[in-house]
């Protein structure tokens, strides 16, 4: 028995794996300590979402006319997925981090 593909279950099967490869590659990577604070630019993207705020503080800053700033403080070690850019406007972009707070250094 021959088995004929249709145009629609070539692009469902498309949006089903095109977009897991494409943003597995486009997660940046944060290191932060507890009780420390990190920003990262990202452009004129605007909201934020944590999928664990217990382990950060996570707002926006406007950093200057052009640029704004995820900045996350460490409250608890752990790793958490942060989506940078959840107001969806046309031509705003969007960012996702993998934020791990590890220990705050011992004072020296």
């Amino acid at each position: 028995m021959r088995r004929v593909l249709t145009s629609s279950s070539v692009v469902a099967f498309a949006l089903l794996v095109v977009p897991a490869a494409a943003t597995a590659d486009d997660v940046q990577t944060v290191v932060v300590a507890v009780g420390q604070t990190v920003a990262r630019d990202v452009g004129w993207a605007m909201g934020h979402h944590c999928d664990d705020p217990e382990l950060v503080r996570a707002e926006m800053r406007n950093k200057d006319q052009e640029t704004n700033a995820f900045v996350v403080t460490g409250r608890k070690i752990g790793k958490t997925l942060c989506r940078v850019g959840t107001y969806q406007v046309e031509g705003r972009p969007t960012y996702l981090f993998e934020v791990t707070v590890v220990p705050a250094r011992a004072a020296q």
